[in-house]
């Protein structure tokens, strides 16, 4: 029976030491400068870090083929909305690591057909070819990817990943939580 109760561990201890490697590595960039980028939007124009200097910003990494991006898009949409007057408090969504070649098209369909308000940009290719290169400069282990940017360029929070074990709004609560931690300097 004690082997049994071992055994049955295992998997569990394995996961719990991939969770905290993972926690560790996700530690490793708050409290750090967030790394500078410039990428184009839809219809062509740059935007860089720099252009959110002053701002609370919440950078959100996906692509079209990322099922959890998109399980994690209503409660971001959620945030948007809450914050939508607030001049101080802004949403970037970067496209990246996309794989097929109409990826543009393919993410402008997206955002229409689900009536997503968001404005989002696409990564840049990188020297192997994949487009992934502002993906890489934030040391991701994965996509969706949210990081909670202070008027400074820090990076103060970020979340990886989606955890479906909670409501859009349990969700969306989780994010205006950061936003409000970095206005009120908390």
């Amino acid at each position: 029976m004690k082997r049994l109760f071992l055994l049955l561990l295992i998997p569990i201890i394995q996961t719990v030491n991939a969770n905290a490697a993972v926690n560790k590595a996700v530690d490793t960039m708050v409290n750090k400068p967030a790394p500078d980028f410039k990428l184009k939007d839809i219809n062509g124009k740059t935007v860089s870090l720099a252009d959110y200097k002053g701002k609370t910003l919440v950078i959100d990494f996906w692509a079209t083929w990322c099922v959890p991006c998109r399980y994690s898009f209503p409660a971001m949409k959620m945030a948007v909305e809450k914050y939508k007057n607030d001049p101080n408090v802004k949403f970037l969504f970067i496209d990246t690591r996309e794989k097929e070649a109409n990826y543009r098209d393919l993410a402008k369909k997206f955002m229409a057909d689900n009536h997503y308000p968001f404005y989002f940009v696409f990564d840049e290719k990188s020297d192997d070819g994949r487009i992934d290169t502002t993906f890489k400069k934030y040391v991701m282990p994965g996509i969706p990817a949210k990081y909670f940017i202070d008027g400074n360029g820090i990076i103060r929070h970020r979340m990886i990943g989606y955890y479906d074990g909670e409501s859009t709004k349990e969700t969306a609560e989780d994010i205006e939580y950061e936003i409000e931690k970095i206005k009120t300097g908390k």
